[in-house]
């Protein structure tokens, strides 16, 4: 059985939550709940139950960080909504055909890559202590405000840079947003690497190849799915991005997480892998 967070301070010593897990991304010091580095001097600012670890941001992280901070995520929403709407049928089911694939046991430590403001929250264990990342501030400080009982258990970093010690989770998952991260193989490594030798490794999203099946591309009128893409509310940074993302999967999975297995989900548009660590 592993225990719930406790309180946290500004700064000094914590005995549970995300400072007690983490390590330092400078020198890979553990910080032992303290929020300095003791080799190297990096300090981690805790301020209202999040945990900030993250540097400058850049490429995709930096595209898509400023859109789920923006005014554009809130218009985009309910489109994103109605798409696992209809994959569901229903939004929760939409989600539990990844979330399935979770170890079905009490009083596990778990991380979800991409929380946002915790939508997968509700669906999961009371009794899991769950810990969250993601790169978006706004989405952190949401979900935080959703669910309280994850102050102290969320995370200000990058998929690439987990701020974790090694083995520090029991399952490890990302639900959406993987097709636009960074460095897809540097976030599997990552995952993997706080991820215990036997704890399964999920990750989730639409096809990449989606925008292709979209009314303009289909009649070879890009401009008309751009024009579309900006009344859902995507800003252009953001559909430069969706555009422009290639990704061999079967490719990066079997180099990345070679035992893992592949899951069509939301009738056949999207794409759970499932490593399912060893038995």
């Amino acid at each position: 059985m592993i225990a719930g967070s406790e309180q946290h301070s500004h700064s000094g010593q914590v005995t549970a939550g995300s400072l007690a897990l983490a390590r330092c991304l400078n020198c890979g010091t553990l910080l032992r709940g303290h929020a300095q580095c003791s080799l190297c001097g990096r300090g981690y600012a805790f301020e209202q139950g999040i945990l900030d670890a993250i540097g400058p941001l850049t490429g995709t992280n930096r595209v898509a960080a400023r859109f789920y901070d923006s005014k554009h995520w809130s218009r985009f929403r309910p489109w994103e909504q109605l798409f696992l709407w209809f994959q569901g049928p229903g939004v929760r089911s939409a989600r539990e055909q990844v979330l399935r694939h979770l170890p079905n046991q009490s009083h596990l430590r778990v991380l979800e890559v991409g929380i946002g403001d915790g939508e997968n929250v509700s669906l999961l264990p009371s009794s899991w202590e769950l810990h969250g990342v993601d790169i978006a501030r706004t989405q952190l400080e949401a979900c935080r405000n959703r669910f309280p009982h994850l102050r102290g258990q969320l995370t200000w970093a990058e998929a690439e840079a987990l701020p974790f010690a090694d083995q520090s989770f029991d399952a490890v998952y990302t639900v959406g947003g993987f097709n636009y991260f960074r460095d897809h193989v540097r976030a599997l490594q990552e995952m993997r690497r706080v991820a215990r030798p036997e704890a399964p490794v999920v990750v989730a999203d639409e096809l990449p190849e989606l925008y292709r099946l979209a009314p303009g591309h289909v009649l070879g009128i890009e401009l008309l799915d751009r024009w579309g893409l900006r009344l859902m509310g995507l800003d252009p940074e953001f559909i430069e991005m969706v555009f422009g993302c290639r990704i061999d999967l079967p490719k990066l999975f079997a180099e990345e997480l070679p035992r893992y297995r592949h899951y069509r989900i939301w009738n056949r548009l999207g794409y759970c892998m499932v490593e399912p660590g060893l038995v």
